[in-house]
């Protein structure tokens, strides 16, 4: 694992409401968009053991969604390689990671066929049927609804600390 090179200061409010998502939700959900974050939730992970006793015993899993409309402005490339190095970065856990398709059906299939696995696609949209079948035949899972979320994208980094 490469080692942090982010220090984080403590925040009462923020400390507060993260262990409090922690105690309440079965498995957690982050939305993260920088690898401050995914050290972050390193650290969270070391620290406390809510990540490790709410999930499965035999692999502790976290769950990663990207910034909402992500596929938009991040894109499934940069999201993957992103991924890819968070993986290395959480390796003691399962790291389930959504990408948010939002309602853009021809991003959501090319998303899919680029192997994103897990996608966010509304499911209002008049295609979700299609986006749907697309991803069975793939083994890829379509989310309809987003997961109960600790949002960390509200943090602010400046010279590496997190303000």
């Amino acid at each position: 694992m490469t080692e942090n090179p982010y220090t984080f200061l403590q925040k009462k409010l923020f400390t507060t409401s993260l262990n409090n998502y922690l105690m309440r939700t079965q498995t957690p959900c982050f939305i993260v968009n920088h690898f401050a974050h995914i050290y972050f939730i390193a650290e969270i992970a070391k620290k406390t053991s809510y990540i490790i006793q709410n999930t499965q015993k035999i692999a502790p899993c976290v769950y990663l969604l990207s910034p909402p409309n992500a596929i938009t402005y991040i894109g499934v490339r940069w999201w993957l390689s992103f991924i890819n190095k968070a993986v290395d970065i959480l390796h003691q856990y399962s790291v389930i990671h959504i990408l948010d398709c939002f309602d853009h059906a021809g991003l959501a299939m090319a998303s899919l066929r680029m192997g994103q696995k897990h996608i966010f696609f509304e499911s209002k949209s008049s295609q979700f049927n299609t986006i749907q079948n697309r991803a069975q035949t793939l083994g890829a899972t379509i989310w309809h609804t987003k997961p109960n979320t600790f949002n960390l994208l509200d943090l602010n980094f400046k010279n590496n600390h997190l303000i």
